[in-house]
């Protein structure tokens, strides 16, 4: 299949919502990756698609390829999203401090984007630092009123409703 053609089966896969397509997407990714390993925006896809199926472990190294490679070759559109869904994953994985800079660098690059902030204020709640977490995001509010969650307010609601049991850290 030419590239053009498995670029653009990766595309619907990735926008998809089942489970299935993007587990078909994971495994041609992880064939385009073979030969084409430095572009950054797949190994994006490649995260995106086990965040979605819940494999945040697997996602982790694809971000960090991600990264290393240069998340501003992403499109722009995306690039808001690397930070939080790199940071939420890093979080999930119990890497606190690693979250912490990955959403932080996100908020330097991105302060107009709000969700960034209430991703890093889970994360500090789940370093049980509460009063910074209150404080963050006390401050993200007004910011949130004028620009909105980039349609994270789902995910933002689930682990608000999780808060004290994922990840598993409150006990």
């Amino acid at each position: 299949m030419p590239n053009s053609d498995i670029k653009q089966t990766i595309k619907e896969w990735r926008q998809s919502k089942n489970e299935s397509d993007r587990k078909k997407c994971i495994s041609l990714l992880e064939e385009y990756l073979l030969t084409n390993p430095n572009d950054a925006e797949k190994w994006y896809d490649k995260a995106g698609c086990h965040d979605f199926i819940g494999e945040e472990k697997e996602a982790e190294p694809c971000y960090q390829k991600c990264f290393e490679l240069g998340w501003q070759k992403l499109p722009p559109s995306e690039q808001k999203s690397f930070f939080v869904g790199y940071g939420s994953t890093l979080r999930n994985n119990f890497k606190y401090d690693e979250s912490v800079q990955v959403l932080e660098e996100g908020i330097r690059n991105f302060p107009e984007a709000p969700a960034l902030q209430v991703f890093l204020a889970f994360t500090f709640f789940s370093k049980k630092m509460d009063e910074k977490a209150s404080q963050i995001l006390f401050a993200a509010t007004p910011l949130i009123a004028k620009f909105g969650l980039d349609g994270y307010e789902r995910a933002i609601q689930w682990y608000a409703d999780n808060l004290l049991t994922h990840p598993e850290v409150r006990k």
